[in-house]
């Protein structure tokens, strides 16, 4: 389970960094960039439901959507505080190219 809301964490910090008001922070200068974010994004979310652990039925999504729950309020008050910081590892991956 705590690598199912550290995938989605992970996620969700990419869908911020392909949103709008976060692109300027984490360095997203394209729209490819953007489709290349959100891409990752949706595999890591594949990723977590895959790797949940029990057979495809109903417990599985209850999990998946457990730990995207808890996974999104810890990004959401991350980002509050400082998205900056959050979004640093990703700005530093986009730019390193």
């Amino acid at each position: 389970m705590c690598e199912g809301v550290f995938l989605c964490a992970l996620a969700f910090v990419l869908l911020a960094a392909a949103s709008y008001k976060f692109r300027r922070d984490a360095g997203v200068s394209g729209e490819r960039m953007v489709r290349t974010l959100r891409s990752g994004a949706a595999v890591l979310i594949g990723l977590a439901l895959i790797r949940a652990g029990t057979p495809m039925d109903g417990e599985r999504w209850v999990r998946l959507l457990t730990c995207a729950s808890i996974a999104a309020v810890v990004v959401v008050l991350a980002l509050s505080v400082a998205p900056g910081a959050i979004l640093y590892p990703v700005r530093r991956a986009l730019l390193r190219r």
